[in-house]
């Protein structure tokens, strides 16, 4: 039985790959440029498939760029379905409750999903990854479920995350980026840690 990895060690082991910085820069420099910019997304799908098939943190080395690009595609596929969709549909009911005079309701809305769509984002990545087929992505409850299973283990990067977005908000290709690639790793291993003992259990 696998255990839980704990995000702190994870986050610090990172650091400490070699050549994490160079290949973090590379991948913040890209994210800079609309269009070039999937190239780092490719990136970011290559990771989390690495961590699920491996179970280990490992960069990938920057080349295959059209792959990567062909990859970036794809990740830009969940991201949009799981991530910018959720926030979008929130903000536009907040209007409505804003409308009616819910001022304080909009708010936390936005607030509740803001926090939340990076975890039901990196499900949505891990059960895309399974066979990389899009027809997984449709399974919306299986993926609600699987966040919440990992909600009390994912919330801290999630915050690390945002608080990573924020702080380093005028340079956001790194902040992006570079949150992403702490954030996909850990949830990847998370999520194959928890596969892993609902195998054993059966």
């Amino acid at each position: 039985m696998k255990e839980t990895p704990i995000f702190e060690e994870v986050f610090s082991r990172m650091l400490g790959l070699p050549g994490f910085w160079l290949k973090v820069l590379v991948g913040g420099l890209l994210s800079f440029v609309p269009v070039v910019n999937f190239l780092a997304f490719g990136y970011l799908l290559r990771l989390g498939k690495g961590v699920r098939r491996t179970g280990r943190v490992a960069l990938p080395d920057w080349d295959d760029w059209a792959g990567l690009f062909t990859d970036g595609l794809k990740f830009a596929v969940v991201w949009l379905a799981y991530w910018l969709l959720p926030l979008l549909l929130a903000l536009a009911f907040s209007v409505l409750f804003k409308a009616v005079g819910l001022g304080a309701l909009a708010w936390l809305l936005v607030l509740v999903v803001f926090l939340l769509s990076p975890i039901v984002f990196s499900a949505a990545l891990y059960r895309y990854l399974s066979r990389s087929d899009f027809k997984d992505l449709l399974d919306v409850v299986l993926i609600i479920r699987m966040a919440y299973g990992a909600f009390h283990r994912l919330i801290i990067p999630a915050l690390v995350f945002t608080g990573i977005c924020a702080v380093v908000l005028p340079l956001y290709g790194f902040a992006i980026f570079f949150g992403f690639v702490v954030m996909i790793a850990y949830t990847a291993l998370s999520f194959r840690a928890m596969e892993q003992r609902r195998t054993v259990a059966l």
